[in-house]
């Protein structure tokens, strides 16, 4: 049986006697199922998986988000959502909490207790304090004076030429 290849741009499948292979001069060997892949591709320098329509697109973004494209029945459309499952888990129910007596003036509820931070914040105790105000006030270096720039002839007609009117 003949192999099923691969579109080498959007990575579409190619049936058996359709496509174009093509081999550079180093020997590499492209599939492409059609001239649209081949100019994206070797033309535009393109690559497959940023393009939107292509089947590489929609195989990135099913990988991002951890499902298979493979799940999905045979013949969809590349990025459609796979069929949910027949049998779903029933959602299982917390009973809430029995409010106090209306004749108590307990709360319900315990406060809940501040939690303590993991490490506790730490100080440089080797660095005075004054450093940074010191180094504030130093003064600042003198900047260079701006350099004036020349002036630029203006367009005078040559001794031949007649002047503009």
């Amino acid at each position: 049986m003949v192999a099923k290849r691969q579109c080498s741009f959007c990575a579409g499948e190619i049936e058996p006697g359709r496509g174009v292979m093509f081999v550079k001069r180093d020997g590499s060997v492209f599939y492409f199922c059609s001239g649209t892949c081949r100019k994206h591709q070797l033309t535009y320098h393109r690559v497959g998986h940023q393009w939107k329509w292509t089947r590489a697109h929609a195989l990135k973004v099913e990988q991002a988000k951890g499902t298979h494209v493979a799940a999905a029945k045979p013949g969809a459309k590349p990025g459609a959502k796979p069929a949910a499952p027949a049998a779903t888990k029933p959602k299982v129910v917390v009973p809430a909490k029995p409010a106090a007596p209306k004749g108590s003036s307990a709360p319900a509820t315990k406060p809940a207790a501040p939690k303590p931070s993991a490490a506790p914040a730490t100080v440089n105790k080797t660095a005075p304090a004054a450093a940074p105000a010191a180094a504030a006030a130093k003064p600042a270096a003198p900047k260079p004076a701006p350099v004036a720039k020349k002036p630029t002839p203006a367009a005078e007609p040559k001794k031949d030429e007649k002047p503009a009117a």
